[in-house]
């Protein structure tokens, strides 16, 4: 087996144990089992049941508050929602889509490409995220209302938060029509 020692000796088994501890746990797994799936679906249950306040939007890349002030927009009700609880109304919703797809079309495919394959910027139609909080509709909003680095600046007062929902409910779709 593995002796571990240091200046003063062997260390002891409690080291050992950590160390089995920490690299032998996923063996119980099962092969090709989506790992983050299972460590995703309980953040999704506490992220729904939370209650959120606008501090608690934050710049994907500065970390810093979102600014919701001087906008020269009318609140939905969904997007109040929205802001309450993290959770995106527009998910799922097919009377949307239609609306939804002339809205990324128009606003992001240039660089993201026509069903998120990605061009300038990442494929939105996989299972990968350039930030992972991006895999919550809080997150994606975050990073489109407020920016990310390179070319994706941020979309306040350019694109209204409403429409910002409605795409993210576009690029959910992409599994639904993008074969994988």
């Amino acid at each position: 087996m593995f002796e571990f020692t240091n200046r003063r000796g062997n260390l002891s088994a409690l080291c050992t144990a950590l160390y089995l501890a920490t690299f032998l746990t996923a063996c119980n797994a099962e092969p090709g089992a989506d790992k983050r799936a299972a460590v995703a679906a309980p953040a999704a249950k506490v992220e729904a049941a939370a209650i959120y306040t606008d501090a608690d939007f934050k710049g994907t890349i500065s970390g810093e508050s979102l600014d919701f002030s001087g906008l020269e927009e009318v609140e939905t009700e969904q997007v109040k929602s929205f802001r309450k609880t993290g959770v995106n109304p527009y998910v799922g919703d097919a009377s949307i889509l239609k609306e939804a797809e002339q809205d990324y079309l128009a606003r992001c495919s240039g660089c993201h490409g026509h069903i998120g394959e990605g061009k300038l910027g990442p494929a939105l139609n996989d299972n990968y995220w350039t930030y992972p909080a991006n895999e919550t509709d809080k997150g994606l909003f975050e990073t489109i209302y407020g920016g990310a680095n390179g070319m994706m600046g941020p979309q306040k007062g350019l694109t209204p938060q409403d429409e910002i929902l409605k795409i993210i409910a576009w690029i959910r779709n992409f599994k639904n029509i993008v074969p994988h």
